[in-house]
């Protein structure tokens, strides 16, 4: 995603790597840049997240590299410079895979997740990234229901939305002892804008923005996106869900919308109707999830 609006780095930043702007490369939170640098493409990094986050990250990088996926490696930084922090990365090359076929696209990347998963599974003393949260942390926090009585007068269906959803979620997972289940490392955001392909191949995985610790299950949420069912199902196909893990399905994609949603009421901002809209999907994978608000 290119991002004309977001000014090049400085001469000063360049000059420290010897770098020279190619294109800009985007991003969500973080900026990037493909620049020339020592002969080859690679990609210079502005981050926007705490030093801490930045350590996990890149280290988390470095581990996944070593166990053979290929993730954008660090070849200089991170570096403070003109009070932010800059890293230059590995150039991943590749396109993403067409969604020509959706379904098609759905289940190839749900196997792939899969196997994904299970060399992550091996990264065992990974510890939490800050201000993460599993489920059922996230639904068993009383705070959301206090932040949510706080706003009901001056946002009375938005409110009741969030708690209809809230409600159902917690007696969802009732009884399935999430806080007993282990964790693994998941990338967060398995889209197809963040798999590149070469030759038939998988040659790169981008944006750990949001990886962090979490039930597997974890990962589906803004890759299934309570529709794209194929992904769940070609994931099973590779690595079989418990009875209880399709049970976490809908409490997994709910609590992460819900939490939010309250993150936004409580900063004051303003969602731009991206959060109630998913909500209000329906897929039959939701079981008895699949009914309709009211």
């Amino acid at each position: 995603m290119v991002d004309d609006a977001v000014p090049f780095p400085s001469h000063e930043v360049l000059s420290m790597f010897g770098a020279n702007v190619v294109t800009s490369l985007g991003g969500r939170i973080n900026q990037h840049w493909l620049v020339k640098c020592r002969g080859e493409l690679l990609v210079l990094r502005r981050w926007s997240k705490p030093a801490e986050d930045i350590d996990y990250e890149v280290g988390l990088l470095r581990r996944i590299a070593a166990i053979g996926w290929p993730v954008a490696a660090v070849v200089e930084g991170p570096i403070r410079l003109e009070g932010q922090m800059w890293c230059l990365f590995s150039y991943l090359p590749g396109n993403p895979p067409s969604v020509v076929d959706p379904v098609s696209e759905q289940r190839v990347r749900g196997r792939l997740l899969a196997q994904f998963h299970d060399d992550l599974a091996k990264l065992s003393d990974v510890k939490q990234r800050s201000n993460w949260r599993r489920c059922e942390e996230i639904l068993g926090d009383p705070a959301l229901d206090e932040l949510l009585s706080a706003h009901e007068r001056q946002t009375p269906e938005e409110v009741h939305l969030l708690r209809w959803h809230l409600e159902r979620a917690r007696k969802r997972a009732a009884g399935l002892k999430l806080e007993n289940r282990r964790g693994i490392v998941i990338h967060g955001d398995f889209t197809p804008w963040n798999l590149r392909f070469q030759e038939g191949r998988l040659s790169g995985i981008l944006d750990f923005e949001l990886a962090h610790l979490d039930h597997r299950v974890g990962d589906f949420a803004l890759a299934w996106r309570g529709k794209h069912d194929e992904i769940v199902n070609g994931y099973d196909e590779v690595s079989p869900l418990e009875p209880e893990e399709w049970e976490m399905l809908t409490p997994m994609w709910w609590a992460g919308l819900i939490d939010l949603a309250c993150q936004h009421l409580e900063e004051g901002t303003q969602d731009d109707g991206w959060i109630m809209k998913k909500l209000l999907i329906r897929s039959p994978l939701m079981g008895p999830d699949a009914v309709p608000y009211r």
